[in-house]
């Protein structure tokens, strides 16, 4: 019998755009935490619900009997987490904990729904003090525990939070040994011939983007020393032998020191592999680039978000739409493909911005890019300013990702039609450019980006007529307390 099973929730069978998209990884999450509570002493087993069903789970924990389960949840997989916390609840388990970037914000929701507590910022010392004294205390005396959100009254409770580990060196890394890894292998080449294995070495952005969650690793930024990062990277590179590496940073480049430092490292052992990563384009320049460039980085993601200067400057940024171009410019100059993430729906965004956006995309062609629509996550700024108008009883998850979920300036399939005209269009003038243009495929597209125009045309008017007050015409009677009809 574990001390613990650890499991994340996450089905990629009921993921549709991921099974379209197909590059899955590990849950590094759980893989740390797995390592060093291994490392503590404590039993541990973990269920990658990747590949698997809840099914799957049910048969697990019948025939293993943890004493405790350990969920990773999000956004899209808060309601996996309530089945499992069911599940587990259901055939003997006598505590569930959660942890990530969901629950504590959603607390009591989750302490409705089978767990019993909830893990605040990072998770691994909290576990290792909570298991043996649940062992050996039971609930008695959670309350003074750090770390912690539970039921105390009838109502969500929160203990002082942990410190937090300011020594990254300090920890194991990920235990990808308890995973099957020539599943994620065999998912990644069946879409694009190619293997990847992914990698952070850093908690924690010091950036306060309006829409962004600091929940677990908060706005302090710690990097491992780029001597232990390597040291990974050549682990990786002899165990497993990937085509590819994806450090998983939310922004690789924030320490400039760091980052020189690193690539000396990676030339010095001898340990170039091609990776893509995540960075701001306020935060590179020709030697970052250079930098990353000769240590192996094929492709850079970079949140342009939008075209528009007002809409940046409303999403707290801290970017310019000519950083954007900028920063595009000396990445592809240099060799290195260029992505861009694209956010649409922010609250003050505006059809004309929508257009700036394709116009950006055409104009700085970025190699690939990626949209998705606002998404308010509760304890963030954008959060904040749409509570009034957030779509009730309703979440993201892995069926309708990119669904609008407040009430924006325009309906929701508005955004329907604008990312369709935007990808079309920009893909159009992709092949636009080609030596060999494909007129047959550009015509079909032109088609379809009518369509998507005159969609975005017809919502926005419904939007126009809805904002119009009403007035009464001459046939309409008004008495006092009563709206016309």
């Amino acid at each position: 019998m574990a001390d613990i099973l650890l499991t994340h929730a996450y089905f990629l069978k009921y993921d549709f755009i991921e099974r379209r998209v197909m590059k899955p990884y590990p849950p590094l999450g759980i893989l740390c935490l797995s390592a060093y509570l291994k490392r503590a002493g404590l039993s541990v087993d973990v269920f990658d619900s990747t590949f698997r069903d809840p099914e799957d789970f049910k048969e697990l924990v019948r025939r293993t009997r943890p004493r405790i389960v350990g969920i990773y949840a999000n956004i899209i997989t808060r309601d996996n987490v309530f089945l499992m916390a069911r599940i587990a609840r259901d055939n003997g388990v006598a505590f569930v904990v959660c942890g990530g970037p969901d629950a504590p914000e959603w607390s009591d929701l989750y302490l409705q729904n089978g767990i019993d507590a909830i893990g605040t910022n990072e998770g691994e010392r909290t576990l290792e003090e909570l298991i043996p004294r649940l062992h050996d205390k039971g609930l008695h005396g959670l309350e003074e525990m750090p770390g912690l959100i539970i039921r105390r009254n009838g109502r969500s409770f929160r203990t002082p939070p942990r410190p937090v580990i300011a020594d990254l060196d300090s920890l194991p890394w990920p235990d990808r040994d308890v995973l099957a890894m020539e599943d994620y292998f065999k998912a990644w080449k069946s879409k694009h011939g190619e293997s990847s294995v992914s990698l952070i070495t850093a908690r924690g952005c010091p950036f306060h983007c309006a829409w962004c969650s600091s929940e677990v690793f908060g706005h302090s930024h710690r990097q491992r020393s780029p001597q232990n990062v390597v040291d990974e990277m050549l682990m990786i590179k002899q165990k497993y032998n990937p085509d590819i590496l994806w450090i998983s940073d939310d922004v690789l480049t924030i320490n400039r020191k760091w980052s020189m430092g690193f690539f000396d490292e990676v030339k010095r052992r001898g340990a170039q592999h091609p990776y893509e990563c995540l960075s701001r384009v306020d935060l590179v320049d020709r030697p970052i680039l250079q930098g990353l460039k000769e240590s192996g980085c094929f492709r850079i993601w970079y949140g342009a978000e939008s075209g528009s200067q007002k809409v940046l400057d409303s999403m707290e940024k801290g970017t310019t739409v000519e950083q954007v171009r900028e920063a595009s410019r000396i990445t592809q100059e240099l060799g290195i493909q260029s992505g861009f993430f694209i956010l649409l729906g922010y609250p003050e965004e505006t059809t004309a911005d929508i257009r700036k956006t394709i116009d950006l995309l055409k104009t700085t062609r970025p190699d690939v890019f990626g949209t998705s629509v606002a998404f308010p996550m509760k304890g963030t700024e954008f959060y904040k300013r749409v509570s009034d108008r957030i779509v009730p009883n309703e979440n993201w998850s892995s069926r309708n990702q990119n669904k609008l979920l407040f009430k924006a300036r325009y309906p929701r399939l508005y955004y329907w039609f604008a990312v369709r005209w935007l990808v079309k269009e920009v893909n159009v003038d992709k092949m636009w450019r080609q030596k060999n243009r494909p007129y047959r495929r550009i015509a079909i597209e032109a088609v379809k980006i009518a369509v998507a125009r005159a969609g975005v045309f017809a919502m926005d008017m419904v939007s126009l007529f809805r904002s119009q007050p009403r007035r009464p015409g001459p046939d309409r009677v008004s008495s006092p307390g009563h709206e016309n009809v």
